[in-house]
């Protein structure tokens, strides 16, 4: 493929709905047999009835999972929505190119190769890029024609 630029420009929506996608799908639904034991173990902190230490215990650990979400979120949050307001203008330029993807925004430039890419997202108004398993960005879908969408797929494993 030719070298492929597009502008895109950012809305705090999309900033915020990729920070709740993210915590929703790795933090609940990634997590399933973490939340199964969180309610495991409230149905026997409550059939239990003991209000001793071991039930203290049991309610520290019970707090932790949900404990867990806040922090993920507010990270998440800082990071993603404060880059955005950080921004003077929300727009970025994105060249795709067959060694990996250059970003260029106000906050800088990055050129990120095809290998460390490990799964987009795609979600209806933007797609979610990762670069790790907790690290994305977000790429806004109003100027990407189907052959930019393509040739990104083709770059990378694709997780819907």
């Amino acid at each position: 493929m030719q070298n492929s630029a597009i502008k895109v420009t950012y809305t705090e929506d999309i900033v915020r709905d990729a920070v709740r996608t993210f915590v929703w799908r790795r933090g609940i639904f990634g997590k399933k047999r973490l939340w199964v034991a969180e309610v495991v173990m409230i149905a026997l902190l409550l059939w239990n009835g003991d209000r001793g230490w071991v039930a203290a215990i049991m309610l520290v650990i019970i707090l932790l999972p949900p404990a867990m979400i806040a922090v993920m979120w507010v990270a998440h949050h800082r990071n993603t929505v404060g880059k955005f307001h950080r921004m003077r203008t929300p727009r970025a330029e994105l060249t795709f190119r067959d060694e990996g993807l250059d970003v260029v925004s106000d906050l800088g430039s990055a050129t990120i190769p095809w290998s460390t890419v490990t799964e987009i997202w795609e979600r209806p108004a933007y797609w979610m890029i990762f670069i790790g398993p907790n690290q994305f960005f977000t790429l806004p879908l109003q100027t990407l024609s189907p052959a930019d969408r393509d040739f990104l797929r083709s770059k990378v494993a694709r997780a819907s």
